[in-house]
């Protein structure tokens, strides 16, 4: 995982900068990680000696699949499925919640992608289904979508609508912070964020 990177390295005395360089991610990243991990040195420093490198491995530990059951268990709701319809475009075979929340697709029970829409779950996997160009990831899970269809699978949807909480009398999102959640700990394949 890559924030265990960045504090391996920052634990080897390397600074922020050199971190980022190191692992090919912005500055701000590393800079969250390591105040998240109450590390605060590696702002500037001076190097007088050449040090030996350090090996920090790179590749993140194999992605388990998640079965949908997980989610079920903790209070998703079963919506749906994607089909094909005559025009061989994609339809939602339900009809989904005008509520803002979390939406779940499933290929052979397990998650593969997990999404947020605060503007409703109807207009959101409306997008989906009409996959514009313009919308690069509504395009791009659109075609993942009408491929797995093509070979015969089932893709299911799952939705949650969680209650707004607060924290200190300020509003927080329970939908992001569950998408956030789910998406680091699943690394659902077609989740951009959380390919592994």
């Amino acid at each position: 995982m890559t924030a265990d990177k960045i504090r391996a390295l920052a634990r080897a005395n390397y600074d922020r900068t050199e971190i980022s360089q190191i692992l090919g991610i912005r500055y701000q990243h590393v800079r969250n990680v390591l105040l998240r991990s109450g590390i605060e040195g590696g702002l500037r420093r001076q190097v007088e000696v050449e040090r030996e490198p350090v090996t920090v491995d790179a590749a993140p530990p194999p992605r388990e699949d998640t079965s949908w059951e997980v989610l079920t268990d903790a209070g998703f709701q079963f919506l749906g499925e994607w089909t094909h319809d005559p025009e061989s475009l994609i339809r939602l075979d339900a009809k989904a919640p005008t509520e803002p929340g979390v939406y779940v697709f499933v290929v052979d029970d397990v998650v593969v992608y997990v999404g947020l829409t605060l503007s409703g779950l109807k207009t959101r996997l409306d997008q989906y289904r009409r996959g514009h160009k313009g919308q690069r990831t509504s395009a791009r899970i659109n075609k993942r979508i009408a491929a797995t269809l093509s070979t015969g699978k089932r893709v299911k949807v799952l939705v949650a609508t969680p209650e707004p909480l607060e924290w200190q009398d300020l509003p927080v999102n329970t939908a992001a912070g569950l998408e956030a959640g789910l998406i680091e700990m699943i690394r659902p394949s077609w989740n951009i964020k959380g390919a592994g």
